[in-house]
């Protein structure tokens, strides 16, 4: 077998789930080390016993959490909520485009490592940048923040968390991304080189795998890992994502990015810690105050977003309608 074929087919079993074997153990390791290099009053008791407060684990948001990440596993699996083919599809069709503007033919072969490895920055970088805008995008608009909402409505945090998302989310996410990556993989393709490969195409990146074994899961956890005020303005660490779902005001709106923290640095929303702080999680009101938590149930999780984003459509059209129209002249 080819070995970018059989590279691809690996990073594609693993990197899409946090919570594979691979990452947990990485976790667990990471989590050890952080547990012996220091020494705190939380950490009294086992090690097990720190890494797996009860108060966490046993926690009806984490429940919750669970079951919202069984929904959407299997909506995941019946093919629903995805967009499937839609980023070789325009990664395709830009590369035929501009070969057909330029006199090209496009034809199918096998990339160096070299172009990989490019391919490969280019198109975390990509992904990085529609990860950061789509997540601020919907903090930011009334109508899109109640489909968030769910993640945030997580008043404690686990490995689980991170699949704590209303389906909503996760189909305006991937449809923009498969948009976004195919449109700059498609370009980056026409200016490296005149072939492609479908399935480097459609691969996923080595990035994500490194990303995700070297303790992703972390960031949604209790257990604090911050990378110093050098590297936070670079990467986006655990403590910073723990920072980004705090309900005190100093954190609002900060620390978007999920891999890399230059995009919150360039844009004014990065948030680096001076030590470690603690946090309160769920969400809040605009002085900081924890508000009554809307997602008690998977009902709730899956129903009240839609009646939240009613109601603020509602009120967009209705102050729309009182707006003072202009007069003519």
């Amino acid at each position: 077998m080819d070995f970018w074929v059989w590279f691809q087919t690996f990073m594609l079993s693993f990197s899409d789930l946090r919570i594979a074997p691979i990452y947990v153990v990485s976790t667990v390791a990471i989590a050890a080390l952080i547990y012996l290099s220091t020494k705190r009053s939380d950490q009294s008791g086992s090690f097990l016993g720190w890494l797996f407060p009860k108060s966490v684990y046993f926690h009806p948001s984490h429940y919750t959490d669970i079951k919202l990440f069984i929904f959407n596993q299997a909506a995941k699996t019946l093919g629903l909520f995805g967009a499937l083919g839609l980023q070789t599809a325009m990664a395709v069709a830009v590369l035929t485009g501009l070969n057909k503007l330029t006199g090209n033919e496009v034809v199918s072969g096998a990339w160096t490592f070299e172009q990989m490895a490019l391919v490969t920055l280019v198109m975390m970088l990509a992904n990085d940048f529609c990860v950061y805008w789509i997540h601020r995008i919907h903090h930011e608009s009334p109508v899109l923040w109640p489909f968030h909402a769910v993640h945030h409505s997580a008043e404690v945090m686990t490995p689980i968390t991170v699949y704590r998302k209303h389906p909503i989310y996760d189909v305006i996410g991937s449809f923009f991304k498969a948009f976004v990556r195919g449109a700059v993989l498609g370009l980056v393709v026409f200016c490296l080189t005149d072939t492609y490969s479908t399935v480097e195409i459609a691969g996923i990146s080595a990035a994500y795998f490194l990303f995700n074994i070297l303790g992703a899961n972390l960031r949604h956890s209790h257990i604090w890992l911050g990378y110093g005020k050098v590297l936070s303005h670079i990467f986006i660490s655990p403590a910073q994502h723990q920072i980004h779902h705090s309900v005190a005001v100093k954190h609002h709106n900060k620390n978007y990015g999920e891999v890399l923290a230059i995009w919150d640095w360039m844009f004014g929303t990065l948030y680096v810690p001076e030590t470690r702080e603690q946090l309160t999680y769920g969400i809040g009101d605009e002085n900081g105050v924890p508000t009554e938590q809307p997602h008690k149930s998977l009902t709730e999780a899956l129903v009240v977003p839609f009646e939240d984003c009613w109601r603020a459509v509602k009120a967009r059209q209705e102050a729309a309608a009182q707006a003072p129209k202009p007069t003519e002249s």
